[in-house]
């Protein structure tokens, strides 16, 4: 792939809110639950990773009708450019890529029904590094499913 073939595949990446989303949820995370809780934090934990993995999946297949049901109708994306994306427009971006997503790093924090997810999230293709961001997102909890409420991510 060319200089100018990547350039394009990283703008589609941070102005289609691509880069943002993890995936592994193999890595261990630190989660944070109120007392209150009814449910044990390493279940939270586990279903916050899960629905960020799905967001990760549905991003790269270019699933937007997956994507419409894990994002807040109040979503808003911050981009590593500085970019800010509603909902609607972050949906409208989405297509299919070929390049993979791997998040790592990821802490999950959860206060109440928020929860928090930081990592560093690497773009790869051809086992070639597109790019690297630390990412923070954001979900609420929403009639017991985790929906992405927020995203933004810095490039490092």
């Amino acid at each position: 792939m060319t200089r100018k073939a990547i350039g394009v595949v990283v703008a589609i990446v941070v102005f289609g809110g691509l880069a943002g989303c993890g995936g592994d949820t193999t890595e261990t995370a630190s989660v944070s639950v109120s007392a209150s809780a009814s449910v044990s934090a390493t279940e939270e934990q586990d279903a916050v990773l899960a629905q960020e993995a799905r967001w990760l999946t549905a991003i790269t297949a270019g699933d937007r009708d997956t994507i419409e049901s894990i994002l807040s109708p109040d979503f808003k994306h911050i981009t590593s450019e500085g970019t800010l994306l509603g909902r609607d427009e972050e949906i409208a971006s989405i297509v299919p890529v070929t390049f993979t997503m791997n998040a790592t790093e990821q802490t999950v924090d959860i206060v109440g029904d928020t929860a928090v997810i930081h990592g560093v999230n690497t773009l790869t293709e051809s086992g070639n590094v597109l790019a690297r961001e630390r990412f923070t997102d954001v979900f609420v909890k929403q009639n017991g499913t985790w929906m992405a409420l927020s995203a933004q991510e810095t490039a490092i």
